[in-house]
């Protein structure tokens, strides 16, 4: 199928690949969505080798499902995690300690959240597909470039704050420097299964 918008086509040929090829798994189907796969645990786990996410006292996480396991480690590791509510609602920051399976699901934001305070020192995100010059798709509704905006405008942001995103290495595509603009923000580190990206 042939898309005017040569983003989107990207991304319909990556949830395409992800579902044909069984890699990505629930919430299904994967389309119009940030993505889970199989292995977001063991790419999850690759945060703790971040040395911005050592550092972070306080670490955003986007409210996507495969980046439940990150939201966990974040409180596992004695940091406050900052979460948006779906459709950027509300901005809250979590502390909690014993319920951690909760307070990382969506479910558990409102029960365990503060309205957010903190300054975020590291900004994770999902992610549909991105390259190695630190391009990314989300799902083409504008919601990671809308939280960082909400964070800098309300003096949220701690000095220069890096990105991660994580993804299967299939959503890692070709170069596309071309499509984006100079105001679309960059990732600074790219979690996957089998590796770290570090883009320059």
């Amino acid at each position: 199928m042939d898309y005017k918008d040569p983003k989107e086509s990207i991304r319909q040929k990556v949830w395409r690949f992800l579902q044909e090829k069984n890699i990505a798994t629930f919430p299904m189907p994967c389309f119009n969505r940030i993505p889970n796969f199989v292995g977001s645990w063991v790419a999850s786990e690759k945060i703790k080798q971040i040395p911005e996410f050592n550092s972070s006292r306080c670490v955003f996480c986007a409210p996507d499902f495969v980046l439940k396991r990150i939201r966990e480690i974040v409180l596992e590791s004695n940091k406050i995690l900052a979460v948006a509510l779906p459709h950027m609602a509300e901005f809250l920051e979590i502390s909690e300690r014993r319920n951690i399976n909760r307070a990382t699901g969506i479910k558990g934001f409102k029960k365990y959240g503060v309205p957010l305070k903190t300054e975020v020192g590291l900004f994770v995100e999902g992610s549909v597909a991105v390259d190695k010059k630190g391009n990314r798709l989300g799902k083409g509704k504008g919601y990671g470039d809308k939280e960082w905006s909400y964070l800098l405008e309300n003096n949220l942001l701690q000095g220069e704050v890096k990105v991660i995103t994580l993804v299967h290495d299939e959503q890692i595509v070709e170069d596309f420097s071309n499509l984006m603009s100079e105001t679309d923000k960059k990732v600074d580190y790219i979690l996957t299964p089998t590796t770290i990206i570090k883009i320059d």
